[in-house]
């Protein structure tokens, strides 16, 4: 493929302002050195990209502890697979959709998750000008952050290698080992991935929890259980049963993608000594801890972004099929529809969406 092989106007999904989201047609950008113009052919619409069509900027908030305005006319993006030639060879790729300073004293230190001058692609960090963004026909990308596929994984599958090196680094930070009891609350396609990775490590039982029944649907479909569906249930009741599933030494690892009060006391009520709740949407406006809710080395951590070893073995856990990220795909979408596909990810508990796709 040669530069004359790009049109000059792509579409891209566009957000202006809060709840102000459009398709327009705009420029094709031009790679800077170091990049290459990715052609896309999915995008996920990730659960950071509902908060951001709703104003939040959630990389600042988990990464540096407050909230920044988002810049107007973002392009949204970040879970990417597509094609990109180089040399003359067409490539099938995932997108790393983030780089790193390598300056700053978290990268210098070996936390590069955590540095401040982050460029995302899709997200409102790092950029003058137009950021690029997955949710288009092309978009820029940097040459060393594309990782190829194994021709037996489509691009569709690809959107979550993004989410699975997230999973990959929250499970690294416990102590998740064959036979341990891990506990994962939502079933989100953040909260299966990490239930899947925690299995692949040997962890069972693998207990998820929810509010509706189609991310349970799923995760019985991917092997993972005992399943719960707390919606309506009495927290006491809630933390009886978790406390039965677990076992008589309790949770190794337990990891809340909800955010909410209940789920996290429930959780910390159910570790065991030397347990781990990761509190992976933040900790919970109201949570009290006592003595008695970390004794015994229990321990309460936050989770922010990963490492790039981190979505390599989670593209490596993704082809070898000891991750199923297919029974996940509820929905896709045409690029054009991108505001429906909004839509329907929003209204989760109606449409029974779990991922959705778009697909340019």
């Amino acid at each position: 493929m040669n530069d004359n092989a790009f049109p000059e106007t792509m579409c891209a999904v566009v957000l202006h302002g809060p709840n102000d989201l459009e398709v327009r047609r705009i420029p094709v950008p031009e790679p800077l050195p170091g990049e290459v113009l990715l052609r896309v052919g999915a995008c996920g619409i990730c659960g950071s990209d509902l908060r951001y069509l709703l104003g939040e900027n959630p990389w600042a908030k988990h990464t540096l502890g407050h909230q920044e305005p988002n810049p107007p006319d973002m392009i949204l993006g970040h879970e990417i697979g597509g094609s990109v030639s180089v040399g003359g060879r067409t490539r099938r790729v995932a997108a790393m959709a983030f780089r790193t300073c390598g300056a700053c004293m978290y990268c210098r230190s070996g936390r590069s998750n955590l540095c401040p001058n982050t460029q995302h692609l899709g997200h409102s960090a790092g950029w003058e000008g137009q950021n690029p963004g997955g949710m288009a026909d092309f978009c820029r990308a940097w040459e060393n952050c594309l990782f190829d596929l194994p021709d037996h994984v489509g691009l569709d599958e690809a959107t979550f290698c993004d989410g699975l090196g997230v999973a990959v680094h929250a499970v690294n930070q416990t102590a998740v080992m064959p036979s341990s009891a891990v506990l994962v609350l939502g079933g989100g396609p953040i909260g299966l991935s990490i239930a899947q990775v925690a299995a692949a490590r040997g962890a069972d039982p693998v207990i998820i929890t929810d509010v509706y029944d189609a991310p349970l649907q799923c995760a019985e479909e991917l092997g993972l259980g005992p399943r719960l569906n707390v919606a309506g249930i009495a927290d006491t009741e809630v933390a009886g049963e978790l406390k039965r599933a677990a076992g008589s030494n309790g949770l190794i690892a337990a990891f809340d993608t909800t955010g909410q009060l209940s789920a996290q006391e429930q959780a910390l009520g159910a570790l065991d000594r030397g347990g781990m709740l990761v509190a992976m949407a933040g900790v919970a406006d109201g949570l009290t801890l006592t003595e008695s809710s970390l004794a015994g080395e229990r321990r309460l951590t936050t989770c922010s972004n990963n490492f790039v070893e981190d979505f390599e073995t989670g593209l490596r856990l993704l082809a070898s099929g000891q991750v199923q990220v297919k029974p996940m795909i509820t929905h896709s979408f045409a690029l054009e529809d991108a505001c429906e596909a909004f839509a329907t990810a929003l209204n989760k508990h109606e449409t029974g969406a779990i991922k959705v796709i778009i697909e340019p």
